[in-house]
């Protein structure tokens, strides 16, 4: 009888036993097929919905939809740069906050009121500071990218002498080598340099000579600077030419390039002010969307004379070259602005026509460009073609989208 108990007693802690390493298969069964889901930063679009006070993150090496991020506010003009490991977006706002997202747990980290009115911003090439450019109260504020703290506001004033002076809006805020950054003064028509590697972010340069002889009124609107950081180039709504400034000779003074924008106003209308970061430099040569034309301009990209115009259905808004310098994608403002346009470098020439719906804007390449994401805002979608066929790969439900980024900006000057 003992032999009997002594062997049913084995018998069930056997059987126990064995029922506990099935539990545990099964239970790791079951967390090795619902895994937490991951992804890299390296090739996110990140989409602003400008109403809904929201951002939309893709992965767009899937072009797969990884979810949205709320409570941001007022994201009319909103723009935005990211942190040199990808991981954080600082989206920039025009009601002056500044916010910083999370860009792999989707969440709102901080926001900072840096301003009363801001228009962009740039990331130092260190990756320490945020600069947000202000209309109001016009000048640039500093702010910590880790903190999320004030750490220094530059008025934008020009002394006109005689106890006179005159405050400044702030455009095209760019970072530039050497930890420079660089922003021009919309009213007082200045260009003004930073060095954001010495504690007190001095300004180290402050150049007048924009306007004729001197005088204010050319009014700069934006600013672009080339991917290698060296030609930073002002547009001006007053003048038949740009301002550009040699960031390898900061003693030179201001450069005037020829435009002939604006030689004629109102030849259309200016329907909307292009944003100079959608210029495109590449195989030696910049595309400018033309001001108050439906063209865009080609330029030598190292003498700055002109090449060629090329028409276009309507003014252009973004020139948004492809990773490989061989097409260069055209938004449209106003009448034909369903539709985007595709420059061959090659030919210099409108090669397609995309009819992707009312209010289509911001193209953005993937990373290395089979792929193009665009904000269909009118008709609300987000709409993602492949660059060589231009056949639609996928689309996907946004609320009134906008501006789009990749991550892959991290890495470039100027944007």
């Amino acid at each position: 009888m003992n032999k009997f108990v002594s062997r049913l007693a084995a018998s069930t802690l056997l059987l126990i036993f064995v029922a506990f390493l099935a539990g545990c298969a099964v239970s790791n069964r079951t967390v090795q097929d619902t895994p937490k889901k991951r992804w890299g930063t390296a090739a996110l679009m990140v989409v602003v919905e400008r109403e809904s006070g929201s951002v939309l993150v893709f992965d767009s090496t899937k072009h797969e939809f990884l979810g949205r991020i709320t409570g941001l506010g007022n994201l009319k003009h909103a723009t935005m740069v990211f942190s040199r490991d990808g991981s954080y977006a600082y989206v920039f706002q025009r009601d002056g906050w500044m916010s910083k997202l999370d860009l792999l747990s989707l969440e709102l980290v901080k926001r900072v009121k840096a301003g009363d009115d801001s228009i962009g911003g740039a990331i130092t090439q260190d990756g320490k500071y945020i600069a947000v450019g202000n209309y109001k109260p016009g000048g640039i504020t500093i702010v910590d990218a880790e903190t999320m703290e004030i750490v220094k506001v530059i008025p934008a004033i020009r002394d006109l002498g005689d106890g006179k002076t005159m405050e400044s809006r702030v455009v095209g805020v760019a970072d530039a080598p050497d930890n420079l950054l660089l922003f021009a003064l919309m009213d007082a028509d200045g260009i003004w340099i930073v060095d954001a590697g010495k504690p007190d972010f001095p300004v180290i340069k402050k150049h007048w000579d924009i306007g004729a002889e001197g005088d204010t009124g050319a009014m700069p609107y934006d600013a672009f600077l080339g991917s290698d950081g060296r030609y930073y180039v002002v547009g001006l709504l007053n003048a038949n030419y740009m301002a550009m400034i040699d960031t390898w000779n900061l003693e030179a003074g201001v450069q005037k390039i020829l435009t002939e924008q604006g030689a004629e106003p109102g030849k259309v209308p200016l329907w909307k002010v292009p944003h100079l970061e959608g210029w495109t430099v590449m195989g030696g040569l910049a595309v400018v969307p033309a001001l108050k034309e439906n063209r865009v301009i080609v330029y030598d990209a190292k003498s700055w004379e002109l090449v060629k115009y090329i028409d276009t259905l309507g003014t252009a808004l973004f020139n948004v070259g492809s990773p490989d310098g061989k097409k260069v994608w055209v938004d449209i403002v106003g009448p034909g602005g369903d539709s985007i346009q595709v420059i061959d470098i090659k030919t210099l020439s409108v090669v397609k026509t995309i009819k992707v719906g009312e209010g289509a804007i911001h193209p953005q390449f993937t990373p290395k460009g089979e792929a193009v994401y665009v904000s269909v805002m009118d008709e609300g979608k987000v709409v993602v073609y492949n660059s060589a066929t231009y056949e639609k790969i996928k689309e996907f439900p946004a609320q009134r989208p906008s501006g789009i980024f990749c991550t892959s900006r991290a890495h470039q000057f100027g944007l």
